[in-house]
């Protein structure tokens, strides 16, 4: 058993609990010592990646703008120009500086000053966005992290996130809010990778799971909405027809049926889907009466549908190739 896994079952046995506050900071603390043993020099050897974090950062925090004005000209030698720097003072400095790391870039500054997990993830996310014109370079050792990132979340499951990888040639990280452990892997996970051939239902989706990570709950309404897209583009791609959801009954049934899966689980699979559409119409569509509580069910729920058809899809294409 790792010894992770052995410590979260000693906080249990003793009932060792901690703060919000404090849950975070450890995961933060964890998080930045794991990029900085993998990826510090890396970062501190490339400031043309630390340049692009900068750049993108600066976009997503809108700071405020530097506008011009008057300032004072002082002549040297006046009290309030110290430069040039007499000799004493000049002997106070040192004279050479060690190797720079990981502490000396601008991404380690941002991500210290992180106040909260949604800011940290954003942090993460960026830095995986700078790190793509780098992309052949590194993308072992990011694949690296990402299963550290999952090591260190056993520790501090309520201040944690998750990281998905896309693509077989480019690989893509994105970073997404922490679910239950196993439903993530089997569902969230697989379901991603297998929608890379299917652009339009892997952007709805993912714009579901992006809200759901920034908490945006004035948004639910559209992550709803783009769970219900995401899989009616799916099935309008694979059983290759443009009907709407409600009207893919008659062509989805016989190629389940078709692809091998038992009768009562065709029929579950029916039930499950037409009470998903009730749903989808009663509580958000016509009227905006869902809670907030059915939001994560309704993401795992998408993903089991996809998850399914993506499988079926999948080894009927490898069979005509």
């Amino acid at each position: 058993m790792q010894v992770e896994n052995r410590l979260k079952n000693h906080y249990k046995r003793w009932n060792i609990t901690s703060n919000d506050e404090e849950e975070f900071l450890k995961f933060k603390n964890r998080l930045i010592e794991v990029i900085n043993k993998y990826l510090g020099d890396y970062l501190a050897e490339n400031p043309d990646i630390d340049k692009r974090f900068k750049e993108i950062s600066e976009l997503d925090k809108a700071n405020k703008p530097f506008v011009r004005k008057s300032k004072p000209i002082y002549g040297k030698g006046h009290p309030l120009n110290p430069y040039p720097l007499d000799d004493a003072i000049k002997g106070l400095l040192p004279s050479s500086y060690t190797k720079a790391g990981f502490g000396n870039t601008y991404i380690y500054e941002y991500m210290s000053a992180c106040e909260d997990l949604q800011k940290l993830a954003t942090a993460l996310q960026i830095t995986f966005w700078a790190l793509e014109i780098k992309h052949d370079e590194i993308k072992e050792i990011l694949s690296i992290i990402v299963k550290e990132i999952k090591r260190i979340s056993v520790l501090t499951p309520s201040a944690s996130f998750t990281v998905s990888i896309k693509g077989k040639q480019f690989k893509q990280f994105i970073v997404y809010p922490s679910g239950d452990q196993f439903l993530d892997k089997g569902i969230i996970d697989c379901t991603l990778s297998g929608l890379e051939d299917y652009p339009k239902a892997s952007e709805a989706f993912e714009k579901a799971l992006i809200i759901y990570q920034k908490g945006e709950t004035s948004q639910y309404r559209n992550l709803l909405d783009n769970l219900r897209f995401a899989l009616e583009q799916l099935l309008k791609k694979v059983l290759n027809n443009q009907k709407s959801l409600e009207n893919q009954k008659n062509y989805l049934l016989p190629w389940l049926h078709d692809n091998g899966l038992h009768t009562q689980v065709v029929n579950l699979y029916e039930k499950l889907l037409s009470t998903y559409q009730d749903y989808q119409n009663n509580a958000v569509k016509h009227n905006e009466a869902f809670s907030f509580d059915e939001i994560e069910f309704m993401i795992y729920l998408t993903g089991n549908f996809m998850r399914l058809i993506l499988q079926l899809a999948s080894r009927t294409n490898d069979h005509h190739k």
